[in-house]
């Protein structure tokens, strides 16, 4: 579909590159390509491969995964919060909760657990029972990332932003590695009105050079952008967009997250062939090609162009 169009139906326009992008993020084998068939499940570390089968609705599978980590003593809450997932799937929640019960007779004294039967609390929406177990489990540990990070939710939907925040920052320090972290933190920027603090956060540890958290906060300040990006492009602003996607490269390139440049590349292809700029467009894609040679969109691109 020539791009020109776009201008005359907005609805089309918006939904192409945002389309087009989300694959690209969402599907491994585009940005970086693998032949599904090559890849093995059984090789990931425990938690990734039960988070696998919870991705591929083998519930059971996984069940029996997280519950048999749980019963070695080995992953902690991860394992907890998984176990849990596949019973939430499964609309077995109540099981969830006598399954963890039981599991606290024999281990009072288990966080993890505690976190575990605090996130069935709320998944059912029940927040002064998972208010009251998270403090519990953080009373035992007071790093347990995973119950800061759900109190500081319970808060933010008490509009209590500022302690929320500072609950999933604290999560966010002790366990810099996790992604989710950084989302619910930026969640509750939005919430507030000033999704522009997670780039006030990056910026801070850029000075300081802490290397983990630079790159999690590298990643949010990306999703960031690439949101006002797309807004930008929505209210045909292509030049303000394409300032947006080039302010992502050089967060990405910082933060070297090689994979995440491939979709960047691909939306200024696109964004510089919509305003017939063909020299740019070109650039762009071969950049693309030049990180991922097997990447057929660009290909498809180059063609039309030349």
């Amino acid at each position: 579909m020539p791009f020109a169009i776009f201008f005359r139906y907005p609805f089309i326009r918006r939904s192409v590159l945002e389309m087009a992008v989300a694959i690209l993020l969402c599907v491994p084998s585009l940005v970086y390509s693998q032949p599904h068939n090559h890849f093995d499940p059984s090789t990931l570390p425990p938690i990734k491969k039960g988070e696998f089968l919870l991705s591929q609705s083998l519930n059971e599978e996984a069940l029996q995964l997280f519950q048999s980590l749980i019963e070695e003593g080995r992953e902690g809450g991860y394992a907890f919060r998984g176990m849990v997932r596949a019973y939430e799937n499964m609309k077995k929640l109540d099981e969830a909760e006598g399954w963890i019960e039981n599991f606290l007779a024999d281990n009072p004294g288990s966080s993890s657990a505690l976190y575990g039967s605090g996130y069935v609390h709320y998944l059912k929406d029940d927040m002064p029972g998972a208010e009251r177990l998270f403090n519990r489990a953080l009373e035992l540990d007071a790093n347990n990332s995973l119950a800061l990070n759900n109190k500081g939710a319970i808060l933010s939907r008490q509009k209590s932003y500022t302690s929320a925040a500072d609950m999933v920052r604290g999560a966010i320090r002790i366990n810099p590695k996790e992604p989710m972290f950084y989302r619910n933190l930026e969640t509750i920027y939005k919430a507030m009105g000033d999704p522009g603090l997670i780039i006030a956060d990056y910026d801070s540890y850029l000075e300081q050079g802490s290397s983990d958290l630079v790159r999690g906060y590298g990643m949010a300040v990306g999703r960031n952008l690439r949101q006002a990006g797309f807004r930008l492009y929505e209210e045909g602003r292509l030049n303000d967009a394409i300032v947006k996607f080039m302010e992502i490269e050089t967060v990405y390139k910082h933060i070297r997250h090689q994979e995440g440049l491939v979709p960047i590349y691909f939306s200024l292809g696109l964004l510089y062939e919509e305003k017939g700029e063909a020299q740019n467009a070109i650039k762009y894609f071969n950049q693309v090609l030049a990180l991922n040679p097997l990447h057929l969109q660009a290909k498809e691109r180059l063609d039309r162009i030349k």
